[in-house]
């Protein structure tokens, strides 16, 4: 694009230093935050890249002051966003080394992510972890911390790194001069070109928070890190203490707690599933009484309160079966449950001999439910919006065979 010269307040740009203390994005860590001031002017730094070997950019937004080529600069990283950035990066590679002690070498990182406070790592691994495996992979990333193992950056060429057992992220190209990051040691040992805290201990604390599938024989493992995992516990022994009140019980008898209300109200939701079916049965067993007489065919049109449509199919072909074949028979039934309206119909033979059609029925029906639906000729099924609607529904049928 066009070289702009000066930048006012409120614009955003890109800006090019001949030096910067500001990490560019790269190796799954985001870029740095911070600002740049430039004679008095504040440009706060949106974002780093580097597009090309050597070249950085960074993306600003001029909070005050106006910008020209050519000034004098000062670049100034955020500490406390670069503390908590080293702090997830190490973290990282710390969860990769537990991750490779517990399940064995072959658990090897395919992809990363980090940012202040968070981190994710993808990894080889064709199963779900076992939640004893996560909790031990947690507890081996938490003793790195607690034993506040030496963390180092060394320049040297890539066949000395691989001869020191660096590891090295697959499918990424690296120049003869790279940069090793060991902590505690061989039990870490990475090219890495990140920022990195100087002891383990720094990383404060480490909590897993999620493992899933990312793909074929690729797992992701996600953490906070430092302050971030001290809230999530935080908040996490807060929800604990809510739950505890509410169920009254102490924290540690929580999931047995649980266990049996859950099972209580299973039961219970069973026993009201078998009253509201009695209920239904017993409304069944009345319906050929509402029986009535439209154009020379026996038609049943009711409203069944809290019928759901499994309920109205069983009531609509028994009730069929009980007006028999003697003559054109239809029923149509309408139901609210659960939540949106429902209507179906059932046609004996004789009435589809008249060109009477269950499909046809429920359209006209659903019409009225603001829906639609249809089926087949003996038995179709339709539904809708407006369950206000359900007489008018069952009366647009009636209509429908008295034409």
């Amino acid at each position: 694009g066009a070289r702009v010269e000066e930048l006012e307040p409120g614009q955003t740009g890109q800006v090019v230093l001949d030096r910067t203390s500001f990490y560019a994005e790269s190796g799954g860590q985001i870029a740095d935050s911070g600002v740049i001031v430039v004679d008095g002017a504040r440009l706060l730094v949106r974002d780093v890249q580097r597009p090309v070997k050597g070249l950085v950019v960074h993306t600003v937004e001029v909070a005050d002051g106006a910008v020209r080529v050519g000034q004098d600069s000062s670049a100034e990283v955020d500490p406390q966003w670069r503390i908590d950035a080293c702090q997830a990066h190490s973290g990282t590679h710390v969860v990769h080394a537990a991750l490779r002690q517990v399940l064995g070498p072959s658990a090897l990182q395919s992809g990363s992510y980090n940012k202040p406070g968070y981190l994710r790592l993808d990894f080889a691994w064709n199963q779900a972890l076992s939640g004893d495996a996560r909790a031990e992979i947690e507890h081996v990333a938490n003793l790195a911390v607690r034993d506040d193992l030496p963390v180092s950056a060394d320049w040297m060429t890539l066949p000395e790194a691989r001869e020191r057992g660096a590891l090295a992220l697959f499918g990424e190209t690296y120049d003869e001069q790279v940069r090793v990051i060991e902590i505690g040691g061989e039990w870490s040992r990475e090219l890495c070109g990140g920022t990195h805290v100087r002891h383990s201990s720094q990383i404060g604390a480490l909590t897993l928070t999620g493992e899933s599938s990312v793909g074929s024989g690729v797992r992701r493992l996600e953490a906070y890190v430092g302050m971030n995992a001290l809230q999530h516990l935080a908040t996490e022994r807060a929800l604990v203490a809510e739950l505890s009140n509410i169920v009254k019980a102490p924290a540690g008898d929580l999931p047995e707690r649980v266990s049996e209300l859950v099972t209580r109200l299973r039961e219970v939701e069973k026993e009201l599933e078998k009253v509201r079916r009695e209920q239904v049965a017993a409304s069944a067993g009345s319906l050929t009484d509402a029986a009535s007489d439209v154009a020379g065919v026996t038609y049943v049109g009711v409203h069944i309160a809290g019928g759901a449509p499994d309920d109205l199919r069983q009531m609509v072909t028994d009730t069929r079966a009980r007006l028999g074949e003697d003559r054109p028979s239809v029923v149509a039934l309408t139901g609210d449950g659960p939540g949106k309206p429902v209507v179906v119909v059932a046609t004996n033979e004789a009435a589809r001999a008249k060109g009477v059609k269950a499909g046809a029925l429920v359209r006209v029906a659903a019409q009225m439910l603001g829906g639609g639906g249809g089926g087949k000729d003996d038995l179709a099924q339709g539904g809708g919006q407006d369950a206000t609607k359900v007489e008018d529904a069952l009366a647009a049928i009636e209509r429908e065979l008295g034409a």
